[in-house]
Parts: structure tokens; C-alpha cells; sequence
């Protein structure tokens, strides 16, 4: 069950880099400026979670500090879905998030 959550879990996050690129992609600009913008978002959301959120971060955050991470890393991921006119994806990405991590937890393997 566990490596099913795990799974899940890495699944959303990669969710997260795509929306970011289709956000960027939706900017009112020119193609050159939504190309990179489509480029440059996921990059960086990419640089973020692999200093903070990753299980391998190169700045270890306490448990807290982490989870803060990842819940405003998922939060900004919702918030691209509502800006990109899906609200309830954005809903739902946060809402299964949560789940995932609340069962992970149960189980007592941190997230």
C-alpha cells in the first residue's frame, strides 16, 4: 500500500512541473516569451523542490519546514489549475495531496 501512495505521491509532483509549463504556456504574450515561460516554470519549480521538498534535499528542512514546503508546493500547484480556469482540478490535486500524505503518515512512514 505504501509504495502505491509513494507512487501516487510522485505522480502529483510531476502533475505539479506539467501545470506549471501549461501555465506558462497560457501567458498573454508573444510565442517567444510563453515558450519560455513554459520552459523556465517548470524548471524552476523543478530547482525548488530539489533543494527543499525532495528526500534528498540540499537544504534539510525540519519536519515541519518540509511539510510547509510541499503543502505550498501543491497549494501553488492548485492555484496555477484555478488561474488556468480549473478550479476543482486545483481542488482536487490539493485535496488528494492531502490524503496521500494523511495515509502515508497513518501508516507511519513520513511523506
Amino acid at each position: 500500500m505504501n509504495a502505491l501512495l509513494l507512487l501516487l505521491l510522485f505522480l502529483l509532483e510531476l502533475a505539479v512541473l506539467a501545470i506549471g509549463g501549461w501555465w506558462g504556456w497560457s501567458w498573454d504574450a508573444g510565442t517567444p516569451a510563453r515558450l519560455a515561460a513554459a520552459v523556465a516554470v517548470p524548471l524552476l519549480l523543478a530547482a525548488l523542490w530539489g533543494v527543499f521538498g525532495s528526500p534528498k534535499a540540499r537544504v534539510p528542512l525540519p519536519a515541519a519546514g518540509k511539510h510547509a514546503f510541499q503543502a505550498a508546493w501543491f497549494v501553488a500547484g492548485g492555484g496555477m489549475l484555478a488561474l488556468l480556469g480549473r478550479p476543482l482540478a486545483g481542488v482536487a490535486l490539493v485535496v488528494v495531496w492531502a490524503l496521500t500524505v494523511a495515509l502515508l503518515r497513518r501508516s507511519g512512514r513520513p511523506a
